[in-house]
């Protein structure tokens, strides 16, 4: 009997999954049951669910004490009894069956309190009555009318499926104070009877209806006096959560899934400087609102968690850090010209001390005062781009005056005698004589000028008898200046033939003045280059 008495107990709390039926909200509950009871006494016992099988109906109100218990007042009707005499060795003797009423007062302490599921522990103090079933259904005619004090215990679990309904499965053990009823009783003549052992074990299946006011959000705080209606909370805050535990309830809470302080809204300030952790750049170090937590220890207006110099004063533009002085030359790279150069204008370079930077010097190795280079008239010209470097000029003369005699270099290099015509052959024109003498008298007042002498023909012929008439004409002209009183080494002539025409060759008076020899001077000896020709 016991082991069944175990199976069953662990069968049912297998059955005890977890939530809670009434609420404080709801605190009166009716429940109507139907269910069986099993005996068990001396005659025998037929837990579990042995036969026959008896039926009985119950009601029960309960009422909603706190969190953990509920007072219930209940009671069954039915039958008990029990049919051993099928068994081997037994008569109809081991037979009884009586119609039982019992009530009860007691609480059910709820093991868990969850909210769909609630299992419970039952204890009470109730009024069992049973009055025997003689010869009914051939049932052996004993017991006794018996009305006693029980204890029933037990447990069960309670299903919650709406606000106003639930399920209900209870199993209880009835300790019964009364041992007549079965008939089998100390001087009964049964010869195993013992004193107050008719109990019982009565499972009850049922529904349940609650009472109570609105809960929305089934938090246990009904919807009138709820501040959080729709959201399940805490009755200390009105049925309000407070989902990090801190007292500022959800609603208010600025931070609701981190445990804050009141003053900042329920949000946590780690290092206390008056930042809260989601607002503040360096929630573990202290430091000022400005620079949003994070602290300056340099002084320099730039937080340390941007300042790459955090204990040294610098300047936004490098991070916080000072003003580098890339190419150390006293010059910080701001004010430097010249960051990554040394130099002493202004961080550049100045090689001849001039005042103008190497960069914008175009005579950086010559002190001068033109872009750097000299100008020794000061022009305002540049000795290098200046054609009259000791003579003050403008620009437009490149350096030189704007009116001026020409210097004799340009008047040798300036200067082409007459030409010299040749009727035929070698036999120069009337002028001939007469421009010679012009020649050697203007050599002597420029004996530095070298003289070229270019001698030419008409184009009939044969080239190459063309260029050495050309060449006998401008010897003919060579001769005659050294005669006339030109040294010879300042003279050079060649022979062009029918090159470089003055006139049209298709004409006579054209072809007359092609013949002719060009002399012309220059500050230098033309160089003639000669190649060598078959004999």
């Amino acid at each position: 009997m016991n082991r069944r008495i175990l199976i069953c107990f662990f069968a049912i709390m297998g059955l005890c999954i977890s939530a809670n039926a009434q609420t404080e909200n709801s605190k009166w509950g009716l429940m109507l049951s139907g269910g069986k009871m099993e005996y068990n006494g001396d005659i025998g016992s037929n837990m579990i669910f042995g036969t026959p099988f008896q039926g009985h109906v119950g009601a029960r109100v309960a009422r909603y004490l706190n969190p953990s218990f509920d007072l219930v007042l209940a009671g069954s009707r039915g039958r008990n009894g029990i049919d051993l005499s099928t068994e081997p060795g037994n008569t109809n003797a081991d037979q009884f069956l009586a119609d039982v009423f019992q009530v009860n007062l007691g609480a059910h302490y709820k093991i868990l309190k969850g909210k769909k599921f609630t299992p419970f522990l039952s204890g009470a103090l109730g009024y069992l009555s049973s009055s025997p079933k003689n010869g009914i259904g051939g049932f052996a005619d004993r017991g006794d009318e018996e009305s006693n004090l029980h204890i029933p215990l037990g447990l069960g679990v309670k299903y919650q499926v709406s606000d106003k309904f639930g399920l209900f499965y209870h199993s209880q053990y009835g300790l019964n104070f009364g041992d007549n009823a079965d008939g089998a009783f100390v001087g009964s003549g049964f010869p195993e009877a013992t004193d107050g052992n008719d109990n019982y074990l009565l499972h009850e299946l049922g529904l349940g209806f609650f009472f109570g006011k609105k809960d929305r959000d089934k938090d246990g705080v009904a919807d009138e006096k709820d501040a959080c209606p729709d959201t399940p909370g805490l009755k200390e805050y009105m049925g309000c959560p407070d989902t990090d535990g801190d007292t500022v309830i959800d609603k208010e809470d600025d931070c609701p899934e981190v445990a804050g302080l009141v003053e900042f809204r329920g949000c946590p300030d780690t290092d206390g400087d008056g930042v809260i952790d989601k607002s503040d750049a360096c929630p573990d170090v202290a430091g000022e609102e400005r620079y949003m937590g994070c602290p300056d220890t340099d002084g320099d207006g730039i937080a340390d968690n941007k300042d790459k110099c955090p204990e040294e004063s610098g300047v936004s533009k490098y991070d916080g850090c000072p003003i580098p002085d890339t190419d150390g030359d006293g010059f910080n790279d701001d004010d430097d010209e010249c960051p990554t150069v040394a130099g002493t204008l202004r961080g550049c370079p100045d090689s001849d001390g001039d005042g103008f930077q190497d960069r914008n010097d175009d005579c950086k190795d010559v002190a001068g005062t033109v872009k750097g280079c000299p100008d020794r008239d000061n022009d305002g010209i540049a000795d290098k781009d200046d054609k009259c470097p000791d003579e003050a000029g403008v620009p437009e003369m490149d350096g030189c005056p704007k009116v001026r005699k020409p210097s004799r270099s340009e008047i040798i290099n300036r200067y082409c005698a007459p030409s010299i015509q040749f009727k035929s052959g070698t036999r120069g024109d009337e002028a001939y004589d007469g421009i010679v003498r012009g020649i050697a008298e203007w050599s002597k007042n420029y004996p530095e000028a070298f003289f070229n002498v270019s001698g030419y023909s008409d184009s009939q012929g044969a080239p190459s008898a063309n260029k050495a008439l050309s060449k006998k004409r401008a010897k003919k002209v060579y001769e005659s200046l050294i005669r006339a009183g030109v040294p010879a080494e300042k003279i050079t002539y060649e022979g062009y033939g029918a090159t470089n025409p003055i006139a049209d060759n298709a004409t006579k008076e054209g072809r007359e003045m092609n013949r002719r020899v060009q002399v012309c001077a220059s500050t230098t000896k033309r160089i003639i280059e000669t190649t060598n020709t078959k004999r």
